[in-house]
């Protein structure tokens, strides 16, 4: 096996054993980012804007969460030996303003008070204008307990006043070798040991400001080992199942509870 290095500092040979998908979730995000990146028009910027029944929900202030497909010219993109899921979620903060939401999005050292219910840790690393560096540790407990350490980086783009989006793309995920540890060490299982609940995290807010409030989108793309399988630890405990799209939620529920109605 060679050892061409990545920036991540996997092997090039092992991470395309560990993650056979790898290219094939590129692919999808990069559609994916196309989308998001594209030029504001009047009525025609969000994923909300083409979806009235949906719309008209998240009016009336609920959130939506629902699952997308993107298709490359028509066709699914196939994920082998990985399963791939990719959720929408979409609320209305009518006491909000871009700015307002655009820096609690951005504020990775204090997720672990926003979204306590997901995150033990987190911190920024490095901020270069726009650009951040996080670590987040993400802990979840069901039938058993999954300690993920996550790095990731996002950029925050102002397209006008009143739209701005931020792209953030996992660069490391981390399997903590014990989680139900009173002190879990830092300690990880290598890459092709450990069970894929989580291989990739991208996502993809979308902020816009209008005469109701700030529309606030955000699509999660997430890549894991596929369900089930020969392995108990991922067949009992439903976290690659149920956690992208509980994720969603979760995120949209802080950002309401950090953005209350008015009365």
């Amino acid at each position: 096996m060679g050892l061409c290095l990545l920036d991540s500092g996997f092997c090039l040979c092992a991470a395309a054993e560990v993650f056979p998908a790898g290219a094939a979730f590129d692919r999808y995000a990069k559609l994916a980012e196309d989308a998001v990146k594209k030029t504001p028009a009047p009525h025609n910027w969000l994923w909300l804007d083409q979806h009235p029944k949906e719309q008209s929900l998240v009016w009336l202030g609920q959130s939506v969460v629902i699952p997308q497909k993107i298709l490359d010219q028509g066709q699914p993109i196939e994920m082998p030996g990985a399963s791939l899921q990719d959720w929408m979620g979409v609320t209305l903060l009518e006491a909000a303003t871009l700015e307002r939401v655009r820096d609690f999005v951005l504020n990775y050292a204090d997720y672990k008070y926003y979204f306590k219910q997901y995150f033990t840790d987190s911190r920024q690393v490095k901020r270069e204008g726009d650009t951040f560096d996080a670590f987040l540790r993400l802990s979840r407990k069901q039938f058993s307990t999954v300690l993920l350490n996550i790095n990731l980086t996002a950029n925050y783009v102002a397209l006008d006043p009143a739209h701005g989006y931020v792209i953030s793309h996992s660069t490391h995920i981390g399997e903590v070798a014990h989680p139900k540890a009173k002190e879990p060490a830092d300690q990880e299982r290598p890459a092709s040991d450990a069970y894929g609940y989580l291989w990739r995290l991208n996502q993809y807010w979308r902020i816009e400001q209008t005469g109701d409030g700030v529309y606030v989108e955000l699509e999660s793309i997430t890549l894991t080992r596929p369900a089930g399988g020969l392995n108990p630890a991922r067949f009992l405990n439903g976290f690659v199942q149920d956690f992208p799209k509980e994720f969603v939620e979760g995120l949209l529920e802080g950002l309401r509870q950090a953005f209350p109605r008015p009365h």
